[in-house]
């Protein structure tokens, strides 16, 4: 299934900031990320999740496939 980048929402916080992510539970120095999961049901609103690191919302976003490949060119980071 494959989901439009509209429904999906990530933002950059900030570049380099210390903070816990809310999904790994890395505390260090790192990209923290605003993000919320696309939504699949019409009656259920997903979670906004703040701080976020880097890592996991790539891995959220693209999965495990190409992970590195997608934060080595930062396609994430221009969407606000």
């Amino acid at each position: 299934m494959n989901v439009k980048d509209s429904e999906r929402k990530v933002k950059l916080l900030a570049e380099k900031e210390y903070g816990k992510c809310k999904i790994c539970g890395t505390t260090k120095v790192q990209a923290l990320y605003t993000y919320r999961s696309a939504q699949f049901v019409s009656d259920y609103i997903p979670p906004t999740l703040s701080p976020v690191c880097r890592r996991c919302v790539y891995r959220e976003v693209y999965g495990t496939k190409n992970l590195n490949k997608k934060m080595k060119e930062r396609t994430l980071d221009g969407e606000f």
